[in-house]
Formats: C-alpha cells, sequence, structure tokens
C-alpha cells in the first residue's frame, strides 16, 4: 500500500526520530510512506479570520503537489503523523471542499500552479492505523510491551474543534484510539483526567510559566495513575511536556515519547529512542533483554 505522506517542518527540523520511527512503523505494516514532493510548511496555526485566506497558501500549495502524484498512489490520501499539521491541512481541506468562493480566490492567487481540486483526504496515522486494523499491528508485534503503562495525552488538535465534522480522529470527549493501539502492542493503557487538556501551546515562546504550570498538572496527573512513560502525537506538546518536566523533580519525571517510538520498539524495528530513555522503558517491559 502506497500513500502520500507529509511530514511537516518539526518533524524534518526537530524531532526526525517521529518521521523514520512512523516510516519504520508503516514498512513493518506494508504501508510505503512516499513523501510529498516540495512540500511547504503547513502554516502551523490554522487561520481563525475569516477573510484570511491568504494564511492557507502553503497548506494548499503542498496539497496542489499531492494532487500531482495521488494517482500513482493506492488511495487519494495524504497522511500526516503531526498533529498540528494534520489539524491545519484538514481544516483548510474542508474549508475550500464547503467555501468554493474561497476555493475560486485561492487558484485565481496561486497562478504558477495547477488549480486545486480539493477531492483529496487528509488522514492522520493513528487514524490509517485504525483503518489498517489494530489487530493487525498486534499480529505484527515481536516484544510486546507487557508490564509498561502507557499515558496517552492527546492535547488539543487531534480532537478540536469538534465542528466541522471529520477533524476529530476520536470522540473528543472520551477518545481511545490511542489507548487502542497501545494494547496491540501489547502495553497497559493509563487513563488520567488530563489527557485531552491543552499543554499551552505557544504560550511557551512569551509565557513559559503557564507552559510549565499546565505540564506539570498533565505529567503529575498521569504519575499518580501509575505511568511509566507518555505518548503523544504532537511535536509541541512534546517539547511543552519535557518543559514541564524540567521543573520537576528528578523521581516525579516521566519519559515523553511519540507513540510511533514504542510501536516501532515493540514491532521489532529501530524506535529511534535515546538510550536512556530505552533503558528505562526496557526496565519495565516484562521478558525484555534488559
Amino acid at each position: 500500500m502506497k500513500v502520500l505522506f507529509y511530514p511537516g517542518c518539526s518533524l524534518k527540523n526537530n524531532y526526525p526520530e517521529f518521521e523514520k520511527s512512523s516510516i519504520e512503523v508503516c514498512k513493518k505494516l506494508g504501508i510505503e510512506l512516499l513523501e510529498i514532493p516540495r512540500w511547504t510548511c503547513c502554516g502551523v496555526n490554522f487561520s481563525l479570520a475569516t477573510d484570511n485566506v491568504m494564511r492557507h497558501l502553503g497548506a494548499v500549495r503542498s496539497l496542489i503537489n499531492a494532487q500531482e502524484k495521488v494517482e500513482e498512489m493506492d488511495a487519494k490520501i495524504v497522511v500526516t503523523a503531526c498533529s498540528m499539521c494534520y489539524n491545519v491541512l484538514k481544516r483548510v481541506n474542508l474549508t475550500l471542499k464547503e467555501e468554493p468562493d474561497k476555493l475560486e480566490t485561492i487558484n485565481s492567487f496561486i497562478d504558477d500552479q495547477p488549480d486545486y481540486v480539493p477531492e483529496l483526504k487528509i488522514t492522520h496515522l493513528l487514524t490509517l492505523l485504525k483503518e489498517v486494523g489494530f489487530e493487525k499491528v498486534e499480529n505484527k508485534v515481536i516484544m510486546p510491551l507487557k508490564g509498561l503503562k502507557v499515558a496517552s495525552y492527546y492535547g488539543c488538535a487531534l480532537l478540536r474543534p469538534n465542528k466541522p465534522e471529520g477533524i476529530p480522529v476520536d470522540d473528543p470527549e472520551n477518545p481511545a484510539i490511542l489507548e487502542d493501539l497501545m494494547k496491540s502492542i501489547g502495553a497497559e493503557p493509563v487513563e488520567f483526567p488530563f489527557r485531552t487538556e491543552c499543554c499551552g501551546n505557544y504560550h511557551v515562546v512569551f509565557r513559559p510559566d503557564i507552559v510549565e504550570m499546565r505540564t506539570e498538572k498533565i505529567i503529575s496527573s498521569a504519575k499518580s495513575r501509575g505511568a511509566d512513560v507518555i505518548v503523544t502525537s504532537c511535536p509541541l506538546c512534546l517539547y511543552n511536556l519535557e518543559r514541564g518536566n524540567e521543573v520537576l523533580d528528578g523521581r516525579d519525571r516521566i519519559p515523553v515519547v511519540f507513540f510511533t517510538q514504542l510501536m516501532a520498539l515493540a514491532l521489532g524495528t529501530d524506535s529511534y529512542l535515546n538510550d536512556e530513555i530505552k533503558e528505562k522503558i526496557l526496565r519495565k517491559i516484562e521478558g525484555s533483554p534488559a
């Protein structure tokens, strides 16, 4: 199965372990992620100003490039692993499907590329894995993560807004897609009340105290439920959670990793975990080499 993959800036520049582990996991499941040629930044945040369609140009240019390649793929879908990229690309695509006047404005402005025809489906890697089947993931597991207690942190971009329909990857109030995935690789999901709370987003730039306050609560909540590790699909959330770890005592800190890294570990491929975190995780897994 070949699908188009939008990596985004954070995976390329700051968190290559997320991209690499995503590619490795998909290979194990018979999925080939083919990078969109000449993609550009998605814009990071979806513009809420109804007359500011120019903020969508970066996303649309990438979708046009995807459109030119999609005929060679097995499905008309664009997959992304980053929660923020997913949220922006999905909302831009839905906007252009539902508001033809904005589509016309953008197509008339982008005069150096073909017109965009919003027939692509934007999907998150979690959704793709669910469609492939978590039972298939389970059948590919080489080292079950038995004994590892995992807190799944969703944050905002995977679940909000809940309108228009189709943006949340799961129930916005009570998601389970990450927990179900963790079960498929043998880990024990740990539910905690802050799993869908905002980490503070870009307040980290000007008001890091807000981020530290919020992420300290998120981490402490997961810790109080016995979590050994927190998984996420958002590079910004991971960065902010690490800020929260920094203000906690060493005993209260919890490793924060991308969900594909734990999957890769269980599937017997390179997880790109750093040595210290990998050693901590392996010590928790029953029957592991650690």
